[in-house]
């Protein structure tokens, strides 16, 4: 099986030091040491995985981690953008250089979110007068695709840099089950009957690498309970041909499998509304 038009998430470290509340990295931390003490992604790895990835795949600058709290993280974004990838990334900034900035705008970004500090603390970006330069040069770059979100309010400084009306307001969700209760979370119950993902439906092609090659589901996957493969070590096909793949495939029609995707607010169920077009055109034949 091929993904089609799939995304592979680049974690480029592992352990991030922004520690948002919202963001479970003990757990995920956790996780990946038992696997591996690779904790930084090396920019032959990130070519070794790169050149395994079908062209038509989009690559996304986010993952479990900050990008540029790895210093080869503009090389990579460099060195993907060189062999034809479609590029998004999702950062705070953090990390990052003025340097960084001037490098990579030229680049015609599909996505380039900021994610901004919020009143509430919730995301622990410092915002010093070192940040706020950053925020001005990006603001300043016509790099392609920028856009801006907080969870919550938006930070009070940052209203004075950036129109508020430009800014997109995103509400906590418990990340599958991995945080507890932190205020305004968007919790999910455990899903049942038939569900598909949101973002990627059946295809389960939205998916994360690590560090040491390994490849999870999601970004989601902050206990790595579905690991797909590993790109420097299998080709990216096998991603989607495994026993580990198939477990969570055929658990989106098992409600008894216990899988990550039923305790996530990015999936929905398929059931309840496949009754109720049925019971529509029934209606609307009998009219």
């Amino acid at each position: 099986m091929v993904a089609v038009a799939g995304t592979m998430e680049i974690t480029t470290v592992i352990g991030c030091r922004n520690r948002c509340v919202y963001c479970p990295q003990d757990i995920f931390i956790r996780a990946y040491i038992k696997k591996s003490n690779i904790v930084c992604m090396s920019f032959e790895t990130f070519k070794v995985c790169l050149d395994k990835i079908p062209p038509q795949v989009h690559i996304h600058f986010s993952g479990m981690a900050e990008p540029w709290l790895n210093p080869n993280c503009t090389q990579m974004i460099l060195h993907a953008y060189e062999c034809g990838f479609e590029i998004s990334v999702y950062t705070t900034t953090t990390g990052m250089s003025l340097a960084d900035i001037d490098a990579i705008k030229h680049i015609p970004f599909r996505i380039f979110e900021i994610h901004l500090p919020d009143n509430k603390n919730y995301t622990a970006i410092k915002v010093d007068e070192e940040y706020l330069k950053r925020l001005g040069r990006i603001s300043e770059s016509s790099i392609s695709g920028l856009r801006y979100m907080s969870i919550g309010g938006v930070h009070e400084e940052i209203k004075k840099l950036l129109s508020a009306a430009d800014i997109r307001e995103d509400e906590c969700i418990n990340r599958a089950g991995n945080i507890g209760d932190i205020g305004k979370v968007n919790h999910c119950i455990y899903l049942t009957g038939k569900i598909v993902c949101k973002s990627c439906s059946r295809l389960l092609n939205h998916n994360v690498l690590l560090p040491n090659g390994d490849v999870i589901l999601c970004c989601m996957d902050y206990g790595m309970r579905h690991i797909l493969g590993n790109l420097i070590s299998e080709d990216y096909n096998s991603l989607f041909n495994n026993d580990s793949y198939n477990k969570v495939i055929e658990g989106l029609s098992d409600d008894s499998a216990d899988i990550l995707c039923r305790h996530c607010s990015n999936a929905k169920q398929t059931g309840i509304v496949t009754r109720l077009l049925k019971k529509i055109r029934h209606l609307n034949s009998h009219l």
